[in-house]
């Protein structure tokens, strides 16, 4: 199946050794986008919405980290901010919750931790991992509006940021992350529409981005408490 790829990730996740450093927890703000027949192109203000999310962050050294985490978004676009024929015929919107579970590897460029003088105060990192999610979209279009079914698939998460030190054994970072998915419901469009039209391309697959701020906790450890002793 196409979405083999994304399993063999999340095995890998749990592959890599689970003695770490340090673990964190934390929380993410920020916003999330569609991309699909609704949304062609990277027009990212075709209706922003609201992201948040948790997650805990296992440290297995200074470079990696394994990270799992649970985030909500809202995703929604419309044919309105588009000038192709075919959405100038369709002029069909949708919205939809979204819930995403996640395991991800980080790594970063340069070796950082938090409140840790040994090492860099901040860093760019990429990331790769395995997700889940949950959608219910709802299509809206003229004086229709149509709930489509549950739609729960798979993706792959992937993308970058930047790590820093925030206040003793806070960090904050700034992270950009696309989900490939391998479903193109996301949007609840059929492939026909009542006058014969297709109204999307089943071979061209929805993608959704999360964009946001993280803040995180460093969960202290005995050697934290131990003077002269540095991890």
């Amino acid at each position: 199946m196409r979405f083999y790829k994304s399993i063999i990730v999340f095995f890998f996740l749990f592959s890599v050794a689970a003695t770490g450093q340090h673990s964190e927890i934390g929380f993410l703000g920020g916003s999330s986008y569609y991309l699909g027949e609704l949304n062609p192109s990277a027009q990212v203000i075709n209706k922003v919405r609201p992201a948040l999310g948790v997650f805990y962050r296992k440290n297995t050294s200074k470079r990696y980290a394994l990270r799992f985490g649970v985030n909500y978004a809202q995703l929604a676009a419309t044919d309105k901010f588009s000038s192709t024929e075919l959405s100038q015929f369709r002029q069909l919107s949708f919205s939809s919750n979204l819930l995403e579970g996640y395991g991800i590897l980080e790594f970063n460029f340069i070796p950082y931790q938090i409140n840790n003088y040994t090492t860099s105060s901040f860093t760019p990192y990429v990331f790769i991992g395995a997700a889940a999610f949950w959608v219910k979209p709802s299509v809206e279009g003229g004086t229709t509006e149509l709930e489509k079914g549950d739609v729960i698939a798979p993706s792959m998460p992937f993308g970058f940021g930047v790590k820093f030190n925030f206040i003793r054994n806070l960090g904050l970072a700034v992270e950009w992350g696309m989900r490939k998915t391998f479903t193109d419901e996301i949007d609840g469009l059929s492939e026909t529409y009542n006058s014969g039209y297709q109204l999307s391309n089943t071979q061209n697959k929805d993608w959704y981005s999360i964009v946001g701020i993280t803040l995180n906790y460093k969960i202290l450890t005995k050697t934290d408490h131990c003077p002269g002793v540095i991890n």
